[in-house]
């Protein structure tokens, strides 16, 4: 298998593993939306210079186009299939990318609207579930309590962000962490499953409150 292939085949399991958590028809195969040269991502929308991973999005009437961009040096980082120290934060905005992907497909599928804070507050719970899930599979127990603070404790955003979207970034992450601090109260793996399932259908100020008052 070349290294293009592998990496591209990591982009369908994350997409598989989201489907999964949360029951999902599965719809348009990510790798087919997949950008990963910067110069014809930044065709199609311009790029700040430190941004590795990004959702373009297109509408027109009721024509919607998406490319997923997640830049190629970030995705060779995640070719061993592993997660560990050296490539966490790579396989965590592949996944925010995959994330926002799969959540704005199954939106417009349904004909429903998505906000930007929507897509990144599910993205931040999303980081959460599927790390505890991959770790637990690697064999490396991490507390639930020192994932919280990996996450979302001292979240690192890009310089070139402006005020509106620095106040939605920490919204979201700050609303995530609410949500996923509890999760572990769940009776049972099919509980917290359920749990999931039941916020990921949840909508616009619905799914905010939701994690609010969760």
């Amino acid at each position: 298998m070349s290294n293009a292939h592998a990496v591209t085949s990591v982009m369908a399991r994350l997409q598989r593993d989201l489907q999964g958590v949360y029951d999902l028809v599965p719809g348009p195969d990510v790798r087919r939306f997949l950008i990963t040269d910067r110069r014809q991502a930044s065709q199609l929308s311009p790029l700040p210079a430190d941004l590795q991973e990004a959702l373009l999005v297109h509408e027109q009437g009721e024509q919607l186009d998406i490319s997923l961009f997640v830049d190629a040096q970030l995705l060779s980082q995640l070719a061993s299939g592993r997660v560990d120290g050296g490539n966490l934060d790579a396989w965590l905005q592949a996944l925010e990318g995959v994330s926002h992907f799969e959540l704005l497909v199954q939106r417009a599928q349904a004909d429903q609207p998505v906000s930007q804070l929507e897509l990144e507050l599910q993205a931040e719970v999303d980081k959460f579930v599927w790390l505890q899930h991959r770790l637990t599979e690697q064999q490396q127990v991490v507390p639930p309590a020192l994932l919280l603070r990996w996450l979302f404790d001292q979240p690192q955003l890009r310089e070139t962000l402006d005020a509106e979207q620095r106040w939605r970034y920490r919204r979201a992450s700050q609303l995530a962490r609410q949500y996923c601090e509890r999760l572990d109260a769940a009776v049972g793996p099919r509980a917290h499953l359920n749990r999931l399932r039941r916020f990921y259908r949840l909508s616009g100020a619905r799914k905010l409150r939701a994690a609010a008052q969760h």
